[in-house]
């Protein structure tokens, strides 16, 4: 069905050969595995099969020549001298370069060729070439060892690792091209190439070589020109003067360069990563090698298969191969794809009595039922659980989740109590075409609908309704199917179902001691859908329509019906259950409370008919990564992954980046004090009627942006809430803002901040007087802290004026004033006077000295 006489096609072919006259159970997945297991179609490869890796920054030299880099160029035309070869060498630090020619790449012209360039450059302390022959001889080996010089070596086959790679294609074209102007030997065209190259600016450093050598560009016939023309007077220093000169300028010339160099390797890490897929082999993996050298276009792709004898870094990786096992190299790992083998083994039993073999199948499972993934040594290394538990705990969580055992898998399960279904504003049915994509991402979404054929989440079909199925590629990520329903969107009727408020589950989650979070199997999939719904959501493809069975991603009403269902799941279980979408955080204070709070919750799960994925949960945890923060034990923080991407965030150029920017670091704003205030330069660039756009950036802007990301690099930290405890609500005002902190006391009498807000004073507001705007500071602090404050006995306002006072004698003055006394009416608290110097947190809020 696939070797010889079917020409070793594909795995849609060969499921599409085999299920026109066969079927048995899992067929579909043994097919996969045959054919990805076939050795001549794992050798023979694909072009598009060639996958890289994220670049590897390599270490910034900044000691001129204290590392060069050498490679031998050629055969070129045998010169008068006899020379075919040209040993090249380039310093990493000033991208000095220097060649030497020879006659034959032995050992012995090599280590020639290098004493002549260490004779202008001196001894480096490091070296680095390929693994040809001529570098790794004993006697370039001895001649390393005996001059201290540490050697490193380039991976086979991988150009990139090794900058000088680069100077071989500059110096043969300029080598060329002097060859047809003037005398054809190229040995003799050595020196005018090498000047060229030492006094044109390099664009990794932003200086010529010469420059970063010398501390001056050498003189070439521009300026000898320069100076024809010009006639520039000579400065005239004394020795000393030019030597400290001399010094200033060479250090200025590397400190420069060295921020260049970084700047040019962000920007090509970043180019470069755009399709880059992170990939790891373990040792004992078995690996096919790209071949570099085909004989013919016939001649197979990879050789091998080898093994991985060892890791050297995260990219490198030592390769053996069978009946050459003191021939191993080192191979970069976008030279490398695993190889699958066939098992070998086959099951054979004979017997006499056919009652034996009646016997065993009461033994054995059938062939199609999927085995448990519950495994609680796996659940108790993920979570830590020898860490946080004592035994007596781990026993009673391992005999509680066995109790659940069935519903955890990766299979999506299907609910009972929910269908979600589609209403439309109008009638008039949306028929669109499939997009067109390459052969490989169409191998890819083929495989991924009969994954979801084979679990019945969609199914063949035809309708009047028809949205395109794309493929999302990111990298690091395994491509995902997505269908695009923006069309079909836009004429649903919007659904409502109040979501719930982030700020209050990650407040009350960071209050507990013991929390658990549970992850839901592919939580969309595992809600039906009615059959008005699957005839509206039909999808097509290059090769055939479908019907989802399950409510699929994208959908406009998809969040809300998956979160109503999570509410009337967990109905009467909200004081120690929060869902967020497919995450249900568990949180108790104590450890029977939890043990009582998991029964629960998994009751109404299997109840409910619904899977949970273990690879995904966290047991018994003290903390947390829950809704992009880490909670637990009373304090919550910022998740680094998504601070992360705020401080790598590069400079915006645009409106549109800077609302990126915004969104990402206001998701933390109530983790920074003064946010309004420091955001302000940039909230300013968004001003003008059109929405897209370059922007204005300025200094201002840039202090702004450097600030914002320094705060969040200090781990802010803030306290859950306990409303058994007494408020304290600080809040201060400059000229231009305003700021508040809402506080309270720990149990040794500390203060701790649960929130800092700011806010910016409209153009109306900054007309108030000094009194107004303290007032108004109060107002905005207890309206937006209500969901805090309401109901209490009694909270403290801490300011350092006496603002309530002045409002309560001049409330008659006018309407505004009349409004803020009524706001405070229903609330129970006491003014506390705290002096200037005692109030410098809060006030640091409201000012910042751009703004003032």
């Amino acid at each position: 069905c696939h070797d010889s006489t079917s020409g070793h096609l594909g795995i849609v072919k060969t499921k599409d050969r085999l299920a026109r006259y066969f079927y048995w159970p899992n067929c579909y997945k043994e097919i996969e595995e045959y054919v990805k297991t076939c050795d001549p179609c794992q050798r023979v490869g694909k072009s598009n099969e060639k996958t890289k890796a994220p670049l590897t920054l390599v270490p910034i030299i900044s000691e001129v020549f204290s590392k060069i880099n050498f490679d031998a160029c050629g055969p070129l035309p045998t010169t008068p001298n006899g020379n075919r070869y040209l040993i090249t060498a380039i310093c990493l630090a000033s991208k000095y370069p220097d060649a030497v020619p020879v006659p034959n790449i032995g050992s012995t012209s090599i280590i020639e060729a290098m004493i002549q360039i260490f004779s202008r450059m001196g001894f480096p302390k490091e070296m680095q070439t390929d693994q040809g022959t001529s570098f790794m001889s004993n006697l370039a080996i001895e001649f390393a060892e005996k001059f201290g010089i540490k050697v490193t070596r380039s991976s086979v086959h991988h150009p990139q690792s090794n900058p000088v790679e680069r100077f071989h294609r500059t110096i043969k074209r300029i080598l060329k091209v002097l060859c047809i102007e003037a005398a054809p030997e190229w040995e003799r065209q050595i020196p005018a190439a090498l000047f060229a190259l030492r006094t044109i600016r390099h664009e990794s450093t932003g200086f010529t070589p010469s420059e970063l050598v010398y501390g001056r560009n050498l003189r070439t016939p521009v300026t000898l020109l320069y100076e024809q023309w010009m006639n520039p007077e000579d400065e005239g220093n004394n020795v000393v003067e030019y030597v400290f000169q001399l010094i200033n300028r060479l250090k200025r010339c590397k400190e420069l360069a060295l921020d260049k160099m970084l700047e040019m390797q962000t920007k090509r890490k970043v180019w470069y990563d755009r399709k880059a897929i992170k990939r790891e082999f373990s040792e004992g993996d078995l690996v096919l090698v790209v071949s570099t050298s085909k004989p013919n276009k016939l001649a197979v792709e990879w050789k091998g298969p080898g093994k991985i004898e060892k890791k050297l870094s995260e990219t490198n990786y030592v390769v053996s191969f069978e009946g050459k096992k003191d021939h191993n190299q080192v191979y970069h790992v976008n030279m490398l794809k695993p190889y699958h083998k066939r098992a070998e083994l086959v099951n054979l039993m004979i017997t006499e009595d056919k009652s034996d073999i009646e016997d065993m199948d009461e033994n054995f499972p059938a062939i199609d039922s999927e085995p448990t993934l519950f495994d609680f040594d796996e659940i108790k290394e993920s979570s830590s659980l020898n860490d946080k538990l004592n035994e007596q705990q781990i026993q009673e969580l391992h005999d509680l989740l066995l109790k659940f055992s069935k519903i955890f898998s990766n299979k999506p399960g299907k609910t009972r109590l929910v269908m979600h279904d589609i209403q439309l504003i109008e009638n008039t049915p949306i028929q669109c075409k499939p997009y067109r994509i390459s052969p490989r991402q169409t191998e890819i979404l083929k495989t991924e609908i009969d994954k979801m054929l084979k679990h019945k989440i969609i199914e063949l079909g035809d309708s009047d309704y028809t949205s395109p199925m794309i493929l999302v590629e990111v990298a690091g990520k395994d491509p995902r199917p997505c269908i695009d329903y923006r069309k079909l969107n836009k004429i649903t009727k919007t659904q409502f179902f109040p979501l719930p408020n982030i700020e209050q589950r990650v407040e009350t989650v960071a209050a507990a001691k013991y929390i658990s979070v549970l992850d839901l199997t592919k939580g969309y999939w595992q809600i039906p859908l009615t059959p008005n719904a699957q005839r509206i959501a039909t999808f097509v493809t290059s090769f055939g329509t479908f019907r989802p069975l399950r409510m699929p991603f994208g959908l406009k009403n998809a969040p809300f019906t998956f979160s109503k269902m999570m509410a009337d799941i967990l109905h009467g279980c909200d004081h120690f259950a929060v869902p967020y979408l497919d995450d249900v955080a568990i949180y108790s204070n104590s450890w029977e409370e939890h043990l009582s709070h998991l029964n629960a919750i998994m009751s109404k799960i299997k109840d409910a008919g619904l899977t949970i994925k273990p690879i995904k949960c966290k047991f018994a945890q003290d903390r947390v990564k829950y809704l992009g923060h880490i909670v637990g034990r009373g304090i919550r923080t910022p998740n680094e992954v998504k601070v992360k991407a705020v401080l790598d965030f590069p400079v915006p150029t645009t409106k549109s980046q800077v609302r990126a920017f915004l969104g990402l670091a206001g998701y933390y704003n109530h983790y920074i004090p003064m946010f309004s205030s420091i955001v302000a330069p940039l909230t300013e660039t968004l001003k003008g009627k059109l929405r897209q756009g370059k922007i204005n950036w300025t200094e201002e802007c840039t202090r702004a942006f450097k600030e914002l990301k320094d705060k969040l690099s200090q781990q802010p930290i803030l306290y859950a809430p306990d409303f058994n405890k007494e408020f304290i609500l600080q809040t201060d005002a400059s000229n231009s803002a305003m700021g508040v902190i809402l506080a309270q006391k720990d149990d040794n009498d500390k203060e701790h901040p649960v929130l800092y807000l700011s806010k910016k004073f409209s153009e109306t507001e900054k007309k108030y007087s000094t009194t107004e705007r303290e007032c108004a500071a109060i107002i905005f602090a207890v309206k937006k802290l209500q969901c805090y404050l309401d109901g209490l006995t009694k909270f403290l306002i801490m300011t350092d004026h006496n603002p309530l006072v002045w409002l309560k004698n001049n409330v008659s003055l006018n309407p505004r004033l009349m409004r803020w006394a009524l706001a405070l009416q229903p609330y129970n608290y006491t003014v506390v006077h705290r002096s200037g110097k005692n109030h410098k947190n809060v006030d640091a809020l409201s000012r910042t000295p751009w703004l003032d």
